[in-house]
């Protein structure tokens, strides 16, 4: 069996499996929350001043983590939380940095996209004694905590995800209307709203193409959804650079500068975001995560689906990275911040954290607050995944390099697709050659 397959294999066997309990000493303190711990959980659950890394800090999300922090407080009165925010954009450099210093934070929020770094680094800790003994841990999605899993290595939970954020088509709604159009089902119907809908001498353009910094991502889940192709790699290979990716790649590309605004080439979610809050475009690829920033600029005419089905009608839904709590080996405290990570991941913690940012909770009990109810693009999303003939792919982000390939390496080549100097094989046959690398060095480093 290769190795993709029995990731794949334990992906799935794990999905109908339950997590097994394991030997914990139930704490109990006169002044505080509740939670269980395994044998040996380092320091002291009760007391402890923790520095926690926010790795997505702004306006919108910041306050969201200090009333958070103000109720586990106020419920747990010998710990103190010190959160430090960190812009996205050198979130990932100034936790290397940290560790090359000796100052990592107790824990902190990492994304998937560079979770499997970390892990090589031996520098977070495995979850999975905790989860085990977690009285919560029957609440938790398997699915998603198997993909962390597989983020981490495949092997043990280095980072507790708290939220889900799939690929969404946003759209506007009343142009939608007006033009006497059904929003996309199939990538066919999609392609042709695209040019339907776009007038330049009214400066209107059907779609916003991402070619700037994050655009490989949303690239991906787009060929592996027309595609319908089910993994990264079978029979040891890439599939990347497959004829049906590099039509599909040739076919994506072909809108640029035609159905799309020609400064895309460069853009990146700002810009995005502004040209579709802005009024200029009709669709735009982009994950649950910018519902705030749609209802903000258009209120109801901001609609969402799925990304489409592929010709065959499956719908393939390549999993988004997704931010995961993590506890670092060199923290003293790390029982409590395990209690930490377990309140921050309770029912109602999520339920206020995902209501107001308008993603999906990873703890299944939260889902059933009654707001989720009224966000489209929170139910387009649910009923994907919940859709038993949905195929899900996962992203090999437990190859140390995959991040880099994606976010660095693989730009520079897209953007050249997008104005011609290079051609959609080309470009699927150096990206498909750097993961076949990247693999080679994995598997031999494993000892697979």
């Amino acid at each position: 069996m290769t190795f993709e397959k029995r990731i794949h294999m334990n992906r799935r066997t794990l999905l109908r499996s339950t997590l097994v309990g394991a030997a914990a000493t139930l704490v109990l303190a006169s002044c505080s929350s509740e939670t269980s711990l395994p044998d040996g959980a380092l320091g002291d659950p009760n007391n402890a001043q923790l520095t926690f890394w926010d790795n997505n800090a702004g306006p919108d999300r910041t306050p969201l983590y200090e009333e958070l922090i103000r109720r586990f407080e106020a419920a747990n009165p010998g710990i103190d939380i010190q959160y430090v925010g960190l812009p996205s954009d050198s979130a990932q450099q100034k936790y290397q940095t940290a560790l090359a210093g000796g100052s990592a934070p107790d824990l902190g929020i990492v994304s998937t996209a560079y979770l499997a770094p970390l892990v090589a680094q031996d520098a977070v800790i495995s979850l999975d004694d905790f989860m085990a003994a977690s009285p919560q841990r029957d609440e938790y999605d398997a699915g998603i905590l198997e993909s962390a899993r597989e983020s981490g290595g495949g092997e043990h939970l280095f980072g507790l995800p708290y939220t889900s954020n799939n690929a969404t088509l946003w759209y506007r709604a009343d142009w939608f209307a007006e033009a006497g159009i059904e929003p996309p089902d199939t990538y066919d119907e999609f392609f042709e709203a695209a040019k339907d809908l776009t007038d330049k001498d009214d400066g209107r353009y059907g779609f916003t193409i991402r070619g700037g910094a994050g655009s490989i991502y949303p690239l991906l889940q787009y060929m592996f959804a027309s595609t319908g192709i089910e993994s990264f790699f079978e029979n040891g290979e890439s599939t990347l650079n497959r004829p049906e990716m590099v039509d599909a790649i040739e076919r994506f590309a072909a809108l640029y500068d035609v159905a799309t605004p020609t400064a895309d080439v460069n853009n990146g979610f700002p810009q995005m975001v502004a040209s579709f809050g802005g009024g200029s475009v009709a669709m735009m690829q982009h994950n649950l995560g910018s519902l705030s920033n749609h209802e903000k600029a258009l209120g109801d005419k901001a609609g969402a689906v799925a990304l489409p089905r592929n010709e065959d009608g499956k719908r393939t839904v390549m999993t988004d990275p997704f931010p995961s709590y993590t506890v670092f080996k060199s923290s003293k405290h790390q029982a409590a911040a395990w209690k930490f990570l377990e309140f921050m991941t309770s029912q109602e913690s999520q339920a206020y954290w995902n209501e107001r940012v308008g993603q999906i909770p990873v703890n299944k009990a939260a889902r059933s607050a009654p707001e989720f109810a009224s966000m489209p693009s929170v139910q387009a999303a649910l009923a994907a995944l919940d859709d038993p003939k949905t195929v899900l792919v996962t992203p090999p982000d437990y190859l140390p390099d995959f991040g880099k390939i994606v976010q660095v390496q693989m730009l520079g080549q897209w953007q050249k697709v997008l104005i011609g100097q290079l051609s959609a094989q080309d470009f699927a046959d150096d990206f498909a050659e750097k993961l076949d690398r990247s693999m080679a060095k994995y598997v031999a480093r494993q000892g697979k």
